[in-house]
């Protein structure tokens, strides 16, 4: 993804027992998948022709590496993963993230 960054991470144990690291990135809503022009998945091109996806901040939120698609929050995706059979994630506090 280009221009992505972390802003949330945590942890989820495989089995409960093996300890995964999860990443919320955040990322200009300019480079959401919406826009992708035809084979741009593979690529990486994008279709300027259209819209940029109205956001609450500019950005979009996705997991990884679970493929959650694209939020509009941190808190968004943090929902989304609750509510996945595999959760619960342990999510460390704001102040230990490193970019």
């Amino acid at each position: 993804m280009n221009q992505d960054r972390v802003v949330a991470v945590g942890t989820w144990y495989y089995d409960g027992l093996i300890p995964h690291r999860v990443e919320i990135h955040s990322f200009p809503a300019r480079f959401s998948a919406s826009r992708f022009a035809e084979d741009g998945e593979n690529t990486g091109e994008y279709d300027e022709s259209l819209p940029v996806p109205e956001t609450l901040d500019g950005y979009l939120y996705a997991c990884s590496p679970f493929f959650s698609g694209e939020h509009l929050s941190i808190e968004a995706v943090k929902a989304w993963v609750a509510a996945q059979p595999w959760a619960p994630v342990a999510w460390d506090e704001p102040e230990a993230i490193s970019n």
